[in-house]
């Protein structure tokens, strides 16, 4: 199930790496085209629900060894991640904080479609219509605020069910 889950996790990574880039790059929205896309917020909780109990046994056994400091911590959540992955699954992170702060920053409304116009509106206040042109961009910026997200968690999930560096013990009888 470890393993299913690790592959579950990989691909909800590269498909939000995929949309991602796919937004920033050429400034247009794959989920309009692909709505199924959009699953992929629900995919997170099927990875992350095993991983928050997979990580809860694994700082519970910690914790009963040693005290948990910042550096065990990382050490017990990644015991059997190789170092490329951890890289992945914390500059993800590091990534999607950066990528939600610029977003914040430059999505000043949500872009709608309304009396057949293109508008941007905050809390159904209309703050200027659209071009086009405009109405696509913060489309496409949207999805690239979320997508990172998906870069992020997905990133980290398989990091922590990777489960391929341990391999089984024979015991001799």
């Amino acid at each position: 199930m470890r393993k299913t889950l690790f592959y579950f996790a990989v691909s909800g990574w590269m498909l939000g790496f995929i949309v991602h880039l796919t937004a920033l790059i050429g400034d247009y929205d794959l989920s309009r085209k692909i709505p199924f896309l959009r699953l992929l917020h629900v995919g997170i909780f099927i990875v992350w629900i095993p991983t928050i109990l997979l990580l809860r046994k694994k700082t519970e056994a910690e914790d009963n060894k040693i005290q948990t400091k910042s550096r065990t911590l990382s050490k017990s959540l990644f015991s059997e991640t190789p170092a490329w992955l951890k890289v992945i699954a914390i500059a993800g992170f590091v990534y999607a904080f950066i990528n939600f702060i610029l977003f914040t920053a430059s999505q000043s409304g949500t872009p709608d479609i309304k009396g057949g116009q293109y508008i941007l509106h905050s809390h159904g206040k209309l703050i200027r219509t659209l071009t086009e042109q405009e109405y696509n961009h913060y489309l496409a910026n949207q999805t690239r605020g979320f997508s990172g997200h998906w870069i992020a968690f997905y990133g980290f999930a398989a990091a922590v069910l990777f489960p391929f560096n341990k391999r089984p013990q024979v015991t001799a009888n």
